[in-house]
């Protein structure tokens, strides 16, 4: 797996990102970065919809870039993927899962049969005097699972690994990594936060390990609907006009619809705030000792002008946007041929992806 390229599929629900690309020791080599359009009516929420017309297009793609590699990740998120973490007695490993599944039973109303279970141990210690574990539990629908492997099937591809972004985030947080150029420790708490098109992702990353990861049900698609009704224009209209005609440092715009755009986004992303600050207080209540140092942005909707500043003020804490991470090497991309899908290669809006890459040893 190490030094051998795979094609890894972040699908989410407006676009999809597909990242060629390989692992060399502690880091990742990207030799192409392409965004396409998911397709209308092929997926939602985590799951796929209509497997033939989602495999053509993505097809097409492959062929157009002359892309031969059949070793494939998918990375997805969905509000029917949960996570949670319990503290269970340390057994035997081949006890861990049904002592796991027992605990997650009592707390989902779920019918098991139907998910499946992954666990991951974050850290051992002793409770008066009986060793226990703190475990992050995964419970993955298998009907969400089938349909990847079903798509990655139709592609004629060799199912590598299914993740989840926020475990693909994690990967990327290693030690000694330098984000934008600045040493990130273990020893510090950051929240990283992917500011999707119908879902932003919270995930607060601790001691290397993802400690709480939460989804929020606003996105990117919010704004531009509230712009496309105020405007009366269509909702691709508005994402460019509030990409281009917002400012979110600014209190005011001489352009009346700049001035529009710039009220509509910052009602938004205030909500969003408040429901980022909600969980950042929840995790920091959670247990005693608990902090978040800093937060890191990345997605579509961190690309809006004084995003950072914005919530940084309203959660007095420092904001920063991922620009660029010491452990991934995107000096081999190529630039798509295809004029529709050129591509900026902008780390921010692949990182799910890249981070999908990684395969621990």
């Amino acid at each position: 797996m190490f030094n051998s390229k795979v094609l890894s599929l972040d699908i989410g629900s407006k676009n999809t990102k597909i990242v060629l690309g390989s692992q060399s020791k502690k880091n990742i080599i990207v030799e192409k970065a392409i965004t396409i359009i998911t397709p209308l009516g092929c997926y939602n929420d985590g799951n796929i919809l209509d497997i033939t017309k989602f495999k053509s297009e993505i097809s097409d793609i492959l062929q157009a870039e002359n892309i031969k590699c059949k070793s494939i990740i998918i990375t997805s998120k969905g509000t029917s993927v949960i996570t949670r973490d319990i503290e269970i007695p340390v057994a035997k490993k081949e006890e861990m899962y049904a002592i796991i599944k027992f605990q997650m039973e009592k707390y989902l109303p779920i019918m098991f049969d139907d998910y499946i279970m992954q666990y991951k141990i974050l850290q051992e210690f002793e409770d008066e005097g009986v060793k226990k574990a703190k475990v992050t539990v995964v419970v993955y629908p298998k009907t969400m699972a089938e349909g990847y492997y079903n798509l990655v099937k139709e592609l004629k591809g060799n199912a590598v690994a299914l993740d989840i972004s926020s475990n693909s985030i994690n990967k990327l947080f290693s030690e000694d990594t330098k984000v934008n150029d600045e040493n990130y420790s273990l020893e510090d708490t950051v929240a990283v936060i992917d500011l999707g098109y119908d879902f932003i992702n919270v995930n607060i990353i601790a001691d290397g390990n993802v400690q709480f990861t939460r989804i929020i049900n606003y996105g990117g698609s919010h704004i531009d609907i509230d712009i496309a009704k105020t405007l009366a224009i269509s909702e691709e209209e508005a994402e460019q006009q509030k990409l281009e005609g917002c400012n979110l440092e600014r209190q005011s715009l001489s352009d009346m619809q700049s001035s529009t755009i710039n009220d509509i986004v910052k009602l938004q992303v205030r909500n969003w705030t408040e429901e980022i600050e909600r969980m950042l207080n929840y995790y920091k209540n959670k247990e005693q000792g608990n902090k978040i140092d800093k937060i890191y942005i990345y997605g579509g909707s961190s690309n809006i002008k004084g995003i950072e500043t914005f919530i940084g003020d309203a959660l007095n804490l420092p904001v920063s946007k991922i620009q660029s991470l010491s452990n991934v090497n995107c000096s081999k991309i190529n630039n798509t041929k295809l004029d529709p899908f050129k591509v900026d290669m902008e780390l921010s809006q692949y990182l799910n992806a890249i981070g999908a890459i990684i395969r621990l040893r």
